[in-house]
């Protein structure tokens, strides 16, 4: 009999165990699904709609604390996506009372860059962007003068900021300004300019343009001859989906 209540009370511990374990399995379950939301939304190309694919995003999920001038706010979530073939995302991520979620895309070689808050994160979020147009500017110094010879190019492309993308040198280098620390501390960061002074220049700008650029001109100063002038090119054409060359000889 005592062996007999032993065993009884070793399956009843064993049962009790099981029970306390798959209780607190379902609990977790259950708080998971009331602390997760599900954040979604497209990636469009503004021109006509249609979904990008293989697009990296950043999601940011963040908590509004107190009211009013007071207010501040804390980060409780980050998760990176790529877009699907559709351009549509999805991710799963912690929620909690007044939150927003910002989402991010960088430029890339191929697409602008964007960056959407959503405060209702419940809510699908579509960002438009656009696709870059490729230019390839040749800039070439013919029947030079003298090493006084000056000459500085950029891209105007209207309120739609285009990117510099590559400079290649076949003669003389462009100008070039060194990191420059201030008396107070900090600097500014070394940074290539599109210029040349002297008379080898022989050399090969890349630009990436959004394609709802109104503008597609070369803004240009140079010294020549003693002689200095400056103004913008034409619009130079282009195809969307080829490399455009254009050729600035002065």
């Amino acid at each position: 009999m005592f062996l007999k209540t032993l065993h009884n009370i070793k399956v009843y511990i064993k049962i009790s165990v099981l029970i306390s374990a798959l209780f607190l399995i379902l609990a977790g379950c259950s708080n998971d699904d009331t602390n997760y939301i599900t954040v979604k939304g497209k990636v469009i190309r503004e021109a006509n709609g249609e979904g990008v694919p293989n697009q990296k995003l950043t999601l940011r999920m963040k908590k509004i604390n107190g009211t009013g001038y007071w207010s501040y706010t804390t980060e409780i979530d980050s998760k990176e996506v790529i877009t699907d073939s559709n351009g549509n995302f999805n991710v799963a991520m912690n929620s909690d009372s007044n939150i927003s979620v910002s989402v991010s895309k960088q430029n890339d070689d191929d697409y602008t860059g964007i960056e959407l808050t959503n405060f209702n994160p419940a809510n699908d979020i579509v960002l438009k962007v656009n696709k870059f147009m490729k230019f390839k500017i040749f800039v070439n110094n013919t029947s030079p003068f003298d090493a006084n010879d000056y000459i500085y190019i950029s891209f105007f492309s209207g309120n739609n900021q285009s990117v510099r993308t590559k400079i290649e040198n076949f003669g003389i280098a462009n100008i070039f300004y060194p990191q420059d620390d201030l008396p107070g501390g900090g600097s500014f960061e070394g940074h290539d300019e599109t210029a040349w002074r002297g008379v080898n220049v022989n050399s090969i700008v890349y630009y990436n343009v959004p394609e709802n650029a109104t503008d597609t001109k070369i803004f240009w100063t140079k010294r020549k001859n003693g002689i200095e002038t400056n103004g913008f090119t034409s619009d130079i054409p282009y195809q969307i989906d080829q490399i455009n060359e254009y050729h600035f000889d002065y």
